[in-house]
């Protein structure tokens, strides 16, 4: 028997109601502070030690996905799920909305975008590969994504549809209802595989303390971005590290109490990091592609760039940014928000977009 797994959730149901307890209890509020808090503090007194544990947590929880891939193919029915996560449905591809979502999706996933790595450039070396470590983000970001998703789709089709005789439509929709923004994915149905595996409670705790740690990782740099545009203004450190931190924790406890929200902040985002990425393409257009391709490419342990990068950044990412935006205003107007793309409280309409 799978004793030191007992104390995981059996079910769905278990899981969903641990999870709605925490939802509706002080804790989100409580662990806001803290990561708030521990983030501050990173900042302040240096991230080396965050970089240490790092290098250990994060290949632990690499480790363990590819373990948790491994169990999960091979639970009865998992492999249906498989099939249904890589089989093509070719006309949604004619659906814009598949187009938006991928995008941002990738933006969120590698920081693209967000300013994150014009911030942390300010620290970095020309050894250290600009291009080479670009192009390994995204290589392992979507590999880590493709893993997960066969981890997850193949667990929830062998709970719901092998154990408890679900149809496919059926599946599908506890997945979308799976928590606001999709959070349920992650904290409810991987418990569902920890519980079916040997050892798997002491999995559990390092696949979520590695998660942590990912998510802190990037904490980081999230509040080292303003923290350092308000240094380069003239405002001291550690002045900057309180306004950045009061800031950033008034305006995410909102979402910490109800996690809701965080369906209307990733629609607001999701177009915002579009036009983030667009900006910083016209910002190198501005500056000279050509010039900067020469920057880029003095450094000899480092990969070169070639006319490819040219053509994207000086016709692809415009003509996909003013496409995209132009689809996303269409929906909102008459998909999203029909009706009401003018109303401010409508938490998927264009004013919402503007007015945050």
């Amino acid at each position: 028997r799978n004793i030191p797994s007992w104390t995981l959730p059996h079910t769905a149901q278990a899981a969903l109601d641990i999870w709605n307890t925490y939802q509706d209890s002080a804790w989100p509020f409580l662990t806001h502070i803290l990561a708030i808090g521990l983030g501050a503090l990173a900042i302040w007194k240096g991230i080396r030690s965050i970089e240490k544990v790092n290098k250990i947590l994060i290949p632990a929880l690499l480790l363990i996905v590819l373990i948790s891939v491994i169990r999960a193919l091979t639970l009865p029915g998992a492999w249906d799920g498989v099939a249904y996560l890589f089989r093509p449905e070719w006309s949604q591809l004619k659906d814009p909305k598949i187009w938006i979502a991928a995008l941002t999706q990738n933006a969120f996933d590698t920081g693209a975008g967000w300013g994150l790595f014009l911030t942390y450039a300010t620290y970095m070396k020309a050894e250290h590969g600009t291009v080479k470590n670009a192009f390994l983000t995204g290589i392992g970001n979507n590999t880590v994504s493709l893993l997960s998703g066969i981890m997850i789709f193949g667990t929830v089709f062998a709970v719901l549809r092998t154990e408890m005789g679900m149809m496919n439509p059926q599946v599908l929709e506890i997945m979308k209802t799976s928590g606001p923004a999709s959070t349920g994915l992650t904290f409810i149905w991987m418990p569902q595989l920890f519980a079916r595996m040997m050892f798997g409670s002491p999995l559990a705790v390092l696949f979520f303390l590695g998660l942590t740690f990912a998510g802190f990782s990037s904490l980081i740099a999230q509040l080292e971005l303003p923290t350092r545009v308000l240094v380069d203004t003239g405002i001291k450190r550690s002045n900057a590290i309180w306004i950045t931190v009061a800031v950033v924790y008034l305006l995410g406890i909102p979402s910490a109490r109800n996690l809701n929200l965080l369906s209307n902040q990733d629609f607001v985002w999701s177009v915002a990091l579009m036009l983030s990425g667009a900006f910083i393409a016209f910002a190198v257009i501005k500056e000279g592609v050509r010039k900067l391709m020469r920057d880029i490419n003095v450094t000899e342990n480092d990969w070169s760039v070639g006319a490819y990068w040219s053509i994207t950044i000086r016709l692809f990412i415009p003509f996909a940014a003013f496409l995209l935006l132009f689809w996303w205003l269409f929906l909102s107007a008459t998909v999203f928000a029909p009706g009401e793309w003018y109303n401010p409280l409508n938490p998927f309409s264009v004013m919402t977009c503007l007015v945050q």
